[in-house]
């Protein structure tokens, strides 16, 4: 109808310090003239899907930016942050109960992040006329979903972006807003639904970002860390997944990922290691920001330059 040439959807995949990444990929294709209507996401994806969808890609690249700048406080560590807060108490010792702690980051500072999208952005993808789906786990249910985030009230769409981008190991569990509510509610890039691409956000072809290594990248030095180790086995699975939509029909799904080859080619010097260097979701390092929002815009550069995309 009127000749318009079909727009593909967008999918956005990223936990933590990954979401520079997407950040910078979302924001270089639609500097080529990507645009997208119809949009879905997981983790902090999941807010960058979003504002994808209202065409404010800028921004995004905008907030990531500047959280390089300020040396990355959205992932500040929560005993830092107590430790913090009591300032020069005489005598204060901070120490965390493992067996109560939900994550290691501070939920303050995520819910400091997404504020500018606390009021209204139901309201303004219906305005805009655009579709935006968010993964996350109902902990009670035992069951991951997306949820049409156009199609819900402000509070509750806040309520599920938050809890889309607390990632295990990263923020703890977001409880239910009030008695009756489906929850306590999960996110990260494991609460991607099984199956296919996202089926109630439909679109013949999609773009699919992510903000991990695919296929997912050997860490050599990787430690004993409880956390480290759920969240590594949580990228592995997503990026099989990703692998796996790769297998629909030709053409319909484009990858901007993290590669051994593509790091090796941005960081151009000897011995470069994306399993070493590239960071995990919860890393807190303002310099290493910027460099994963500059590979993010590197790696979208190359796909679309590559033959036939």
């Amino acid at each position: 109808m009127g000749g318009e040439p079909e727009r593909p959807g967008l999918i956005v995949l990223a936990d933590g310090a990954h979401a520079a990444f997407a950040a910078g990929a979302v924001a270089a294709l639609a500097r080529s003239g990507a645009r997208w209507r119809v949009t879905a996401g997981a983790g902090l994806g999941a807010h960058i899907a979003a504002l994808a969808a209202l065409g404010e890609t800028e921004e995004i690249e905008r907030r990531w930016r500047r959280q390089a700048e300020l040396g990355c406080p959205l992932l500040r560590p929560r005993i830092r942050a107590w430790r913090q807060r009591l300032g020069a108490a005489e005598g204060a010792l901070v120490l965390p109960d493992v067996l109560a702690l939900g994550g290691w980051l501070d939920p303050v500072e995520l819910d400091e992040f997404l504020a500018p999208e606390a009021a209204g952005l139901p309201e303004r993808l219906r305005r805009a006329g655009a579709r935006t789906v968010v993964a996350v786990h109902d902990l009670d249910l035992g069951e991951s979903r997306w949820v049409a985030i156009e199609s819900v009230g402000a509070p509750e769409a806040l309520t599920v972006v938050t809890a889309a981008a607390s990632f295990p190991a990263g923020w703890p569990p977001l409880a239910a807003p009030s008695e009756g509510d489906p929850g306590p509610l999960w996110g990260g890039v494991a609460a991607v639904p099984g199956g296919g691409v996202p089926a109630a956000a439909e679109a013949a072809r999609w773009d699919v970002v992510c903000g991990f290594p695919v296929p997912a990248a050997r860490r050599s030095a990787s430690g004993p860390s409880l956390f480290e180790l759920v969240q590594r086995r949580d990228l592995d699975g997503a990026a099989e997944r990703v692998r796996e939509w790769r297998r629909e029909p030709a053409g319909a799904v484009r990858v901007v990922a993290p590669t051994a080859e593509a790091w090796t080619r941005f960081a151009d010097r000897d011995g470069a290691d994306l399993g070493l260097e590239y960071p995990l979701p919860w890393e807190q390092n303002g310099e290493l920001t910027a460099i994963v929002l500059s590979f993010g815009r590197f790696v979208a550069a190359e796909v679309r330059a590559a033959p036939g995309v």
